[in-house]
């Protein structure tokens, strides 16, 4: 069996994100991947969609009427794919290297997906929380998530499997065996997320957040028949076969952060391999996506980080 080919990759994102999508699906193309993908699309016109098909393997599944953020529909979009395996990859990431022999969990009952260690987890998030140790997820939030995993699943598991959480930008599993799970995702996010979209984070959710991650872990401690988290994560390992998540802002199609300059050379690199082949590019390669440009972009850094955490302030005083 060709596990590439019955692995479907599945991603999400608007016209805005089209630079994001494009490097994801390129950098697996120029790295050997063969894995289809699909991609869960707002806005999209045929330009985004020809952009999209010339990597070959690429579907679409229009978003066009929903009104949550699309973060929300990370589930919805898996489910509609039609292999054996999915993994989900988020959008504004990248391979660096052919990474498909590592995708797919290392065993069929498991899910393939970071598990931060205690120090990792971000005591910020449940500020509201008295006595948290900033090291698990304080025992309210494990009750609401529960009771709620209950309401949608008709039953949960008593404690829960962990008190951590993980990171829900790359995740593999078999869709075959754990339909049922994503269904209890999807389900859960229908019931607890806002009907509006309100980005990737909303400090007003009391129990949920971070959208998509807080709920994905909801189900992963608490939804019957969930699939075992595998013990060690394998995309971080390796600088030349790692899932690289842009997170924050600005993303490297708008500009460089601190943390994603490192990847300055692997991300410029799949931009040049796509012109070589001549392949039409989402636009006309931005300054930041050109070589000659790596010293410019790396002076920006600090003005980039202040754009953005203004940009921030100015959405949260007149939100």
């Amino acid at each position: 069996m060709n596990e590439a080919k019955e692995n479907t990759i599945v991603t999400i994102g608007d016209a805005a994100y089209l630079w994001g999508i494009f490097l994801l699906a390129a950098s697996a193309r120029k790295a050997g991947m063969e894995e289809p993908f699909l991609v869960g699309c707002k806005g999209f016109g045929e330009k985004e969609k020809r952009v999209l098909r010339q990597l070959g393997g690429v579907e679409f599944l229009p978003l066009d009427g929903e009104k949550r953020s699309l973060t929300c529909l990370k589930a919805k979009t898996m489910l509609e794919a039609g292999t054996e395996w999915t993994t989900w990859a988020d959008s504004d990431g990248f391979f660096s290297g052919n990474v498909s022999d590592i995708l797919l969990p290392e065993k069929p009952d498991e899910i393939h997906f970071r598990m931060r260690k205690p120090e990792e987890l971000p005591g910020r998030v449940w500020r509201w929380a008295r006595g948290l140790d900033g090291r698990s997820v304080p025992g309210e939030v494990l009750e609401a998530w529960r009771r709620d995993v209950e309401a949608v699943a008709g039953r949960a598991e008593k404690e829960a499997r962990f008190t951590t959480t993980g990171s829900a930008c790359f995740f593999s599993l078999s869709l075959r065996r754990y339909r049922g799970f994503l269904e209890t995702y999807a389900a859960l996010q229908e019931r607890v997320l806002p009907e509006r979209d309100v980005g990737v984070v909303d400090r007003g959710l009391k129990y949920y957040p971070q959208l998509d991650e807080s709920t994905l872990n909801a189900c992963l401690a608490f939804a019957p028949g969930a699939p075992a988290v595998q013990e060690t994560y394998r995309m971080d390992k390796d600088r030349k076969r790692l899932f690289v998540h842009f997170i924050g802002q600005p993303k490297p199609w708008q500009g460089w952060t601190k943390r994603a300059f490192r990847f300055f050379g692997e991300t410029v690199d799949v931009v040049e391999w796509a012109s070589s082949r001549g392949l039409e590019l989402p636009s006309p390669a931005p300054w930041t996506l050109r070589a000659g440009n790596k010293a410019l972009c790396r002076m920006s850094i600090s003005w980039m980080a202040f754009s953005a955490k203004a940009k921030r302030v100015a959405r949260s005083v007149f939100a």
